[in-house]
């Protein structure tokens, strides 16, 4: 397994956007530390893992200390966990859109030597924090089952992470593909910040009192997640993947560059993931349609794990 940053590209590094030397200098500033026998680079992943943790540490401080919320109860710790994810797509996105934007053409298939060296550095160390998010989430899935292994209910989120973190490890290791998972990672984590400040916002409400900020804004949050999310998963989501399908399976570049088997493993599982969330698109669709009725008041019921 070997990771190079040749360049066959003619970018001056002093055409770099301030956004992208960020991540450029961050990424630069930690010493590499590689898996064993291999070229593969982990050192941003394992910051970003620590990074993230500590970020969740703060959040469940001011949940618990500043907001007074049970800190044994699954609610409060679900907020926490969704604040820091919404940070974690904060950080990611601009970064992402940036590193697209500045990179034409957008080809599914194109080759990570295309670009510039300072291109390339700067989308795996992308694709490292992101995978530095998947591994803190099954850390923080583990840690919020009281450290009795994942929850049955929350399997569906590590198979997730699982396959996302395959998938870009396969993009860097093959030199290819790696757009593709760029921009399915862009899409994917837009509308991760209205649907956790949705998620903080319904369980706020069962938590504080009648007339709070928190019953006040809950209407307007389940709203705009809904709209987002809706339009996200039903237009922007199958669009891309016929785009991706199209240049991974039925062009030149795209036979030559990614492997059959797994072009069509990759076509496979983000299909799966757009139709997994079907239920969750068709469901945003009745909020719209509810308009500021909400779905989940204060007196909904999330099940025994979240019982007060």
């Amino acid at each position: 397994m070997v990771e190079e940053f040749n360049s066959t590209a003619t970018h001056r590094s002093a055409t770099i956007p301030p956004l992208l030397q960020f991540w450029l200098s961050i990424s630069n500033a930690v010493p590499s530390i590689y898996l064993p026998g291999t070229r593969f680079d982990i050192a941003f992943t394992l910051l970003s893992v620590w990074f993230l943790l500590s970020v969740r540490s703060l959040f469940d401080s001011f949940f618990q200390g500043y907001l007074g919320w049970d800190p044994n109860n699954k609610l409060t710790t679900d907020c926490a966990a969704s604040a820091t994810s919404i940070l974690h797509s904060l950080i990611l996105c601009p970064g992402l859109a940036y590193a697209l934007y500045s990179s034409p053409p957008f080809l599914p298939t194109a080759k990570m030597t295309d670009a510039p060296k300072w291109w390339q550095e700067i989308a795996v160390a992308q694709f490292q924090f992101c995978t530095g998010y998947m591994l803190y989430d099954t850390i923080g899935l583990v840690m919020d089952n009281k450290w009795n292994w994942i929850h049955p209910d929350d399997i569906n989120y590590l198979v997730h992470h699982v396959i996302t973190v395959i998938m870009m490890s396969q993009c860097r290791v093959l030199g290819a593909g790696h757009k593709c998972s760029m921009s399915l990672m862009m899409t994917g984590e837009f509308t991760n910040p209205m649907m956790n400040i949705n998620i903080i916002m319904r369980y706020a409400i069962k938590m504080e009192p009648d007339g709070s900020i928190w019953h006040l804004m809950h209407p307007y949050s389940e709203l705009i997640y809904a709209v987002f999310y809706a339009f996200f998963r039903l237009v922007v989501g199958p669009l891309q993947i016929i785009h991706i399908t199209y240049h991974l399976l039925f062009t030149k570049l795209g036979r030559e560059r990614i492997p059959l088997s797994t072009a069509l493993v990759w076509t496979v599982v983000i299909s799966a993931i757009i139709l997994g969330s079907l239920p969750y698109s068709f469901e945003a669709i009745d909020m719209i349609k509810d308009g500021l009725a909400v779905k989940y008041d204060q007196h909904f019921d999330y099940g025994p794990r979240y019982e007060l």
